[in-house]
């Protein structure tokens, strides 16, 4: 609550800047590079700039949702591609392998947990590329990130999650 009062108005005035020279696209970006490409970005962030920045809750929901469903499926040929090299396996080691596990495992439940949890999404659609998830399996698990792109601005839209002092 203190970060918050301390921050609130460089907050608002960078939600409303995002959503003046960035808007939808730069939502989409937001969760399209993340899901996509396991760069550790805070995507929530994003959805609370759009938001904060006056933009309507169900267009940051499309938008916001729309990057990560493309990002997803991008990140689902990644780790097919990467998958064949030795360098991928040194680097991601353990958490790569936690996630082969559960996916090798749990198959489309450990992709849904990826996609409605804080769990990194992008390492759960890579692993299911990399393990040959059945395509219509992976689409149909991924659209579980609309309800929780939407669930989570709703906790910031309802005052659940305060992000005002």
């Amino acid at each position: 609550v203190g970060l918050g009062a301390a921050f609130w108005d460089p907050l608002h005035a960078l939600s409303k800047s995002f959503v003046t020279h960035l808007g939808g696209p730069g939502l989409f970006l937001g969760f399209f590079i993340p899901d996509g490409f396991s760069v550790p970005m805070p995507v929530d962030a994003f959805t609370t700039f759009g938001l904060v920045g006056g933009m309507g809750f169900w267009e940051v929901v499309a938008w916001a949702s729309s990057g990560s469903l493309i990002g997803g499926f991008v990140g689902y040929h990644v780790g097919g591609w990467l998958r064949r090299f030795q360098w991928f396996k040194r680097l991601y080691g353990k958490r790569a392998a936690e996630m082969d596990q559960l996916v090798a495992r749990y198959g489309a439940a450990a992709l849904a947990a990826t996609a409605l949890t804080p769990l990194p999404y992008s390492l759960g659609c890579w692993a299911a590329g990399a393990l040959r998830m059945p395509m219509s399996t992976f689409l149909l698990v991924s659209l579980l990130r609309i309800p929780r792109v939407a669930s989570y601005l709703a906790l910031i839209y309802f005052g659940l999650i305060s992000v005002t002092p």
